[in-house]
């Protein structure tokens, strides 16, 4: 049986969330075992899975952190899981030393964004401590958990590690909720009954506020002068926090106790429930003091919704994004707002209302649905039906050819049914600033990694290979379980599996070759350099290479064979494009360039279209100084960096889209997306040869600037029509028709 040993801070005895996590994972067969501190809480714990308990001698300060990290260190040394799950941060580190020793898999929990926290906000140095320990161990995360999707995103955005969201959310009575999925008229009633039962007034709106963190400026104090101004309502306050002597005083000071306020205190779970259900209103009133709160989602949100009641709320982005119309967010924290909200919401009709959502909402968000992410990481973890998609670039925008084709096929995975993890690597920083939105990619996991510079000094190993032969790569491989799916030749350098997928997109060495051949100098003698290393390189790895070989067109199918590789599959490209070529002509005689323009041959094709009879546009990106003042100078239209809809756009937009390539190595993925999308294709001779293309697809070909010209005006000429459409896009329906992956795989 597969064990997992799972470290905490908090008090075992209170931390729900960690044991839901437990049950998860001892439900999916795991012996599990939960290692914490003996907290000042020192009673037995009754668990149906082993729990382990060190005592520290200090309790609280620097010396108490430092002391933690040792025990805990200790604990799991004599533990030997098969998975290390952290949670939070300051269980991070020992957890991930063990794994990395050991070569297990490291799980990361992050119960909330831990940097950003009040206490650490305002000490920098600490916060700087803490920042440290996270770069160093969050690379090394094999898959992760948050809380919400502001947080998930937030660790993407610097890391480019995907975390899954698991939120707070209560488990769901025994009995079930006492309301159907689509709501039902009868809260009233429970609610007089809740109110008889506690010995609370029937005839006075209920306002409630509880939780185990009704904190100093939390909201806490303007409630409090709201009910007092109100002239009827009666707040009940439920639960700890650092707050409540202060409110108490107040409401003593104000003759509030008892007629206006009510501190019930620390109650058990099932009596929170009945207290709840016996309120009108619901508050969550944290405010944006700090990074952390901002992007809170407090656990008595969902405790409203299983009571039935309507919240309001303060302007928190994740509050505000599960609330809908459940309740009322305010701008401001004010007891005048807070008073303005309460009469608005208490309106019959908008009550009706928001009652209804508040129970369909309690149906969407309880831990029978939420528990399912974690089963899904779980399968993912033992590999069961999961592929790791290994990229040579990661796939952030702007997208370009070979990023384009590993869209293509994590798309159809995910289709098929597969997880896909997609190990992605950057020479640039991890943080940038066009982050996917990982909310668009369900079922996928995205971890990238840093290239080393240093591999450019090697004489044997190609800069391509060596570069990504890093050692969080190799960690990242030995805890990857699944099927492997490897673009290209540039992540060669990484000892797969035997049966691993061979994606090869093109020859390397012949197309830097290519590279050299157009250029000078310094640069030239590096492109030479390098496809000698890579000539030598391919020829070992098409002799080594074990496993299947999927190439994108019968010429790379050749050229593998011929270095004495094993017969490849020919699988067309993967990446399918929305829309097809327009019905009508376009409203302006417009040629699209589109590609990456550091690269050599994308710039020259820039170069002979500037000055074209037709209006030209230049969309992608990399644009040199020498090529904007060239743009400015022509008239040339520049797209920079667009999004997939706005390339799809220009695409439909253009009456003509240029394909251009000095090599009939692999294959354009922009050629692919011309055929999806474009009217007339001027595409140039390497581009199109070797490629089962016909005429009757629209295209023109072209291989000098003085031939672009003439097919540039060819195309200008060429009528397009309904009945044109129809007879480009029935000839183009073999590329743009692609077999699946999935057929291939299982």
């Amino acid at each position: 049986m597969p064990k997992v040993v799972l470290a905490v801070i908090n008090d075992l005895h209170s931390d729900q969330r960690v044991h839901r996590s437990c049950m998860v994972w001892q439900e999916m067969g795991y012996e599990v075992v939960l290692v914490g501190r003996t907290y000042p809480n020192p009673a037995p714990l009754t668990r149906p899975y082993r729990t382990e308990r060190f005592t520290c001698f200090f309790h609280r300060g620097p010396l108490f952190y430092l002391e933690f990290q040792w025990r805990l260190s200790d604990a799991l040394r004599r533990e030997k899981p098969d998975v290390y799950l952290a949670n939070d941060l300051d269980t991070l580190w020992p957890n991930a030393y063990w794994a990395r020793r050991r070569r297990k898999a490291l799980v990361y929990d992050s119960h909330e964004y831990f940097l950003g926290a009040p206490e650490l906000e305002s000490r920098p140095f600490i916060q700087g401590l803490w920042r440290w320990v996270e770069k160093r161990c969050f690379p090394r995360i094999t898959a992760g958990i948050t809380v919400n999707t502001s947080i998930a995103q937030a660790y993407y955005a610097e890391y480019g590690q995907s975390l899954n969201v698991v939120r707070n959310v209560p488990l769901l009575p025994e009995e079930g909720l006492p309301f159907p999925p689509t709501g039902d008229d009868q809260q009233e009633a429970r609610r007089l009954d809740a109110c008889r039962e506690l010995n609370l007034p029937t005839d006075r709106p209920i306002w409630i506020l509880q939780g185990a963190g009704i904190n100093i400026d939390r909201g806490a104090e303007e409630l409090l002068e709201a009910v007092g101004q109100d002239p009827k309502a009666l707040l009940l306050i439920v639960g700890s926090g650092d707050a409540l002597p202060h409110l108490q005083r107040s409401a003593d000071s104000q003759g509030w106790s008892d007629s206006k306020v009510r501190f019930i205190g620390r109650v058990p779970r099932e009596a929170l429930r009945r207290y709840t259900q016996a309120a009108h209103l619901g508050f969550s009133l944290d405010k944006p003091k700090s990074q952390n709160y901002r992007w809170s989602l407090p656990n008595k949100l969902f405790d409203y919704f299983q009571a039935g009641i309507p919240v309001i709320a303060s302007n928190l982005v994740e509050v505000a994004a599960h609330l809908g119309a459940a309740g009322r967010v305010i701008p401001e924290t004010t007891p005048e707002a807070i008073l303005s909200a309460a009469n608005e919401l208490l309106q019959p009709d908008a009550y009706r209302g928001a009652v209804q959502a508040a129970q369909q909402a309690a149906h969407r968000y309880h831990w029978d649905h939420e528990k399912e992410t974690w089963k899904q990481l779980i399968c993912r973890l033992n590999g069961e039906k999961t592929v790791h998609v290994w990229s040579m670039d990661r796939l952030e925008p702007p997208p370009y050819g070979g990023t384009l084709e590993v869209a293509g096929q994590v798309e159809n995975l995910v289709q098929a049914g597969y997880q896909v993890v997609v190990h992605a690597t950057t020479k640039a920083a991890l943080a940038h600033t066009q982050a996917l939105r990982l909310s668009e990619h369900p079922g996928v996991q995205f971890k990238t990694y840093r290239r080393s510079p240093w591999a450019i000094l090697s004489w044997n190993r190609p800069y391509i290979v060596g570069s990504r032969s890093t050692p969080l790569l190799h960690e990242a491989l030995t805890t990857a379980k699944g099927k492997h799916v490897v673009q290209g030749t540039h992540l060669t350098g990484l000892d797969f599996p035997a049966e691993a997928i061979l994606r090869w997109h093109n020859p390397e060495a012949q197309y830097y070759q290519s590279l050299a051949s157009y250029s000078t100098g310094l640069k030239r003698a590096y492109l030479r350099w390098e496809a000698a290393k890579l000539l030598r390189w391919e020829r070992n790895l098409a002799q080594r290479w074990a496993g299947p070989v999927w190439t994108l067109t019968p010429g790379d199918a050749q050229a593998w064979q011929a270095m004495g590789g094993t017969a490849a599959t020919i699988v067309p490209p993967q990446k399918r494009f929305h829309g097809t070529p327009p019905a009508h002509e376009a409203a302006l005689k417009s040629l699209l360039v589109p590609g990456k323009f550091s690269v050599v041959e994308n710039e020259r094709a820039a170069r002979w279209t500037a000055n074209l009879p037709v209006a030209v546009t230049w969309a992608g990106h990399d644009f040199s100084e020498d090529l904007q003042q060239l743009a400015r100078n022509t008239g040339v239209q520049i797209l920079d960096r667009p999004d997939d809809a706005r390339m799809a756009q220009a695409f439909q937009d253009a009456s003509m889209v240029l394909v251009h390539a000095e090599h009939s190595l692999g294959l354009k993925l922009k050629l692919i997306q011309a055929l999806y999308q474009a009217r007339w294709i001027v595409a140039h001779k390497a581009a199109v040869h070797g490629l089962d293309w016909t005429p009757e697809m629209g295209i023109f070909t072209y291989d000098s600037p003085e031939s672009l010209a003439v097919a540039v005006e060819a195309a200008a000429k060429s009528p397009w029509d309904a009945q044109r459409a129809e007879a480009v896009k029935a000839a183009r329906r073999p590329w743009t028709e692609p077999s699946s992956l999935a057929k291939l795989l299982d």
